[in-house]
């Protein structure tokens, strides 16, 4: 009894003393699937996933009593790195050690610009990062759920996607921007039924932005918990963000940009902002 209380004090407490983190790559074609493992130990220490994969699909096979196996699905289209985390993916009784998979995909061909979205399964998504100026349609429909392109009434468009109930893992739909625009663009959405709804762009809202047109800079209001900003134009190209924090606003400039029609997306703790405005 004696040593087996001293076994349990050693699994609860030697976790921190006894953790290290191991890095393994893979080589992957796009659109293909691999499964690595087993991962864990049994009873003992279960393996999780702590960073999910960002453009691909990730999930573990197994339970408390079943050694876990990663399962790795990368996105169609996407050429270059992925990255998934796992907490006690090499563990025994005493030890869990944090794997770090880099999954190096090749593809040969790759549609660009592509979006990764992460959805919590049994709800909806709306981005809103086209135009109705383009004319955009759905070229390739859902196959796990249903999707609609959106005309906003400021001529901003953007694609609706639900996905069907019970489901979890990857879907795409590819959008033809149509008109004298022949280019295609690729979302790619992540179902997973572990996301809190309304953490991931589920609720989207107008940001106000001044002076509009802008020259040099570009302002708006503060708001708490910024988590992230992007600045994309309306072909879908990101361009670098020079945020400065004036008092009650936030500040960004906008004197290196190209005259054109640009998009400003800010990521709060339960919502999204995005505003449009003018380069001169």
């Amino acid at each position: 009894m004696k040593n087996l209380l001293s076994s349990l004090c050693l699994c609860l407490f030697g976790l921190g003393l006894s953790a290290q983190t191991f890095t393994e790559t893979r080589s992957i074609n796009c659109g293909d699937m691999v499964s690595i493992g087993p991962l864990g130990y049994p009873t003992w220490n279960e393996a999780f996933i702590v960073d999910k994969a960002n453009v691909g699909y990730s999930q573990l096979v197994g339970d408390l009593i079943a050694p876990n196996q990663l399962e790795y699905t990368s996105a169609p289209f996407y050429a270059g790195l992925d990255t998934v985390v796992v907490k006690c993916a090499h563990a025994t009784q005493i030890t869990c050690d944090t794997g770090i998979y880099i999954f190096e995909i090749a593809c040969p061909q790759v549609l660009d610009p592509a979006y990764f979205v992460q959805v919590p399964c049994h709800d909806s998504i709306y981005v809103n990062n086209l135009s109705g100026w383009w004319s955009p349609q759905i070229l390739e429909a859902p196959q796990h759920g249903s999707a609609r392109i959106i005309l906003e009434p400021t001529d901003g468009a953007g694609i609706m996607y639900t996905p069907d109930p019970g489901f979890e893992g990857m879907d795409v739909v590819l959008v033809s921007l149509g008109g004298a625009i022949t280019d295609t663009v690729l979302y790619v959405f992540q179902v997973y039924c572990d996301l809190v709804s309304g953490t991931q762009e589920q609720v989207q809202e107008a940001l106000p932005l001044f002076p509009n047109p802008a020259e040099d800079y570009i302002y708006f209001v503060d708001y708490e918990a910024i988590k992230n900003i992007q600045l994309f134009d309306a072909l879908g190209r990101f361009f670098p963000v020079s945020a400065t924090k004036e008092g009650s606003l936030i500040s960004i400039a906008t004197r290196n940009l190209p005259a054109g029609a640009y998009f400003l997306s800010v990521d709060l703790e339960s919502k999204k902002l995005i505003g449009q405005f003018i380069r001169r």
